[in-house]
């Protein structure tokens, strides 16, 4: 029995020769019509192994029909736009009456007659806040648009009305005396500032109440600087009324105990200086007298003032006798 290999090799020989074998007319009607041809290969094993080989084919004329019935299909066409608006026209401030043509969510787009429709975004449909475009505008709805800018062929509109001469003569006038203001104001605080850093703690100044609180009172101790007199530092009382001790316009004289960048403590307590005390009554006093002794005879307080005791407490107990 020949091998395997062998019988593989002639049985495709057969095969391309017996393609090599159709006639001419055969390949044209193949070629004319859709058909389907079944061949045999020799049998091995007792068993028939069939292939199909589908041929589909168009002829010349019934291709040429096809593409004359596709040139004749009906394509879509949009409607021409109606160009009232010149592109010379289409400037930044100019109005226009259009209608609005879609609406999105992010605004809605408006015919106003020029080649392109321009965009009203939803932040420029009113003053105020939009939540949605449909609750301002409708399809077909004729607004009144103005163009805010032109940027790569694309219109942003508005339908916010722009200010006009007088309003924008106005807005700039009130620019300007704010920003004149804040200058003002900041030079204020520079002097303020430089007033403030001439203060010293201990300082006694004689300054003008300017306003009372129920907390304390504001006195004035230079130009444009006020320092706060706590309701501590009126008196060593308790519960005592501001007004008891300073009116407003009052000329008082306070002493700087404390400054924090630009705040001012003020007290208008008499501090005692134990320091110039005890110096000042070495001076005066001997040295066996203390700064408490000091102290009572200054604010004119006297051994003389206390009542003194009974002269059987003064005079000495006698001596126990003892009994023999």
């Amino acid at each position: 029995r020949e091998p395997k290999s062998r019988r593989r090799r002639r049985r495709s020989c057969r095969r391309s020769n017996h393609a090599h074998a159709m006639s001419t007319s055969a390949v044209m009607q193949a070629i004319a019509r859709p058909c389907v041809h079944a061949r045999v290969a020799p049998r091995t094993q007792n068993k028939a192994v069939a292939r199909r080989t589908v041929v589909a084919a168009v002829s010349e004329p019934e291709a040429a029909a096809a593409d004359a019935d596709g040139e004749k299909k009906t394509r879509r066409r949009f409607p021409r736009k109606n160009i009232t608006v010149q592109e010379d026209q289409v400037v930044v401030g100019a109005s226009f009456t259009g209608k609005v043509k879609r609406i999105q969510d992010y605004g809605c787009f408006v015919d106003f007659g020029a080649k392109t429709d321009g965009l009203v975004h939803i932040s420029e449909l009113q003053a105020g806040f939009v939540d949605k475009v449909s609750e301002v505008v409708s399809e077909d709805q004729e607004v009144k648009v103005w163009i805010k800018e032109i940027k790569d062929n694309k219109i942003s509109l508005t339908m916010k009305q722009p200010p006009t001469e007088e309003e924008l003569a106005a807005a700039k006038s009130e620019q300007e005396a704010k920003f004149a203001a804040r200058q003002a104001y900041k030079k204020a605080q520079d002097v303020k500032s430089q007033a403030v850093k001439a203060l010293k703690k201990g300082q006694k100044i004689e300054g003008e109440v300017k306003s009372i609180q129920p907390f304390g009172a504001f006195v004035e101790v230079a130009e444009g600087v006020e320092g706060l007199v706590h309701i501590t530092e009126l008196s060593d009382d308790f519960n005592v009324n501001v007004e008891d001790f300073c009116k407003v316009g009052e000329k008082v004289t306070v002493t700087v105990i404390g400054i924090e960048g630009a705040k001012v403590k003020l007290s208008m307590k008499e501090k005692l200086d134990l320091s110039e005390m005890n110096a000042e009554a070495q001076s005066v006093v001997d040295n066996s007298a203390s700064a408490l002794e000091y102290a009572f005879k200054k604010k004119g307080i006297s051994a003389d003032m206390f009542p003194k005791g009974s002269a059987a407490a003064a005079a000495p107990a006698p001596a126990a006798e003892v009994s023999e």
